[in-house]
């Protein structure tokens, strides 16, 4: 006995599901992505303060430049056991000195940079679906054509 070949029926319905679910991944991996570029801005920025908290506490710097806000800077310098401001979030700040601020922030880079790769992760996963779902579109695509050509 030979064996025939196993038809699969796929309706219109099941394609337009597939293209839906694929779109809908391709909205959430621009969200990741969106996601994972502010995570990488806030990384820098952690890391910039950090670096002059560090250079300043070892006298290495005198005095640099401050954002007030607005574009506009203030000169502002750091003297032995001063204290910094440190946000918080939802717009608090505590104050504390330097050596803290900067075990605070290296706690904050350690939490973004395992969020980023919770982040990357999940990009790779929604990246894969989406060509999974690209390949199986392709696939029925070919069939339909192999299917009206009569091969």
């Amino acid at each position: 006995m030979s064996q025939q070949p196993q038809r699969i029926v796929i309706t219109r319905e099941d394609i337009e599901r597939l293209v839906e679910e694929r779109n809908s991944l391709a909205s959430l991996l621009d969200v990741v992505r969106q996601n994972l570029a502010l995570i990488t801005q806030s990384i820098n920025e952690l890391k910039s303060a950090k670096d002059m908290l560090t250079l300043m506490s070892k006298g290495e710097v005198q005095d640099t430049y401050a954002g007030v806000g607005g574009g506009v800077f203030i000169k502002a310098s750091l003297t032995q056991g001063e204290r910094v401001l440190v946000s918080v979030g939802a717009n608090f700040v505590i104050e504390m000195d330097v050596s803290h601020a900067i075990g605070y922030i290296d706690d904050r880079i350690k939490e973004l940079e395992d969020l980023r790769s919770k982040l990357d992760a999940q990009s790779a996963d929604i990246t894969k679906k989406i060509s999974d779902i690209d390949n199986f579109l392709l696939y029925i695509s070919t069939a339909i054509r192999q299917q009206q050509t009569g091969q």
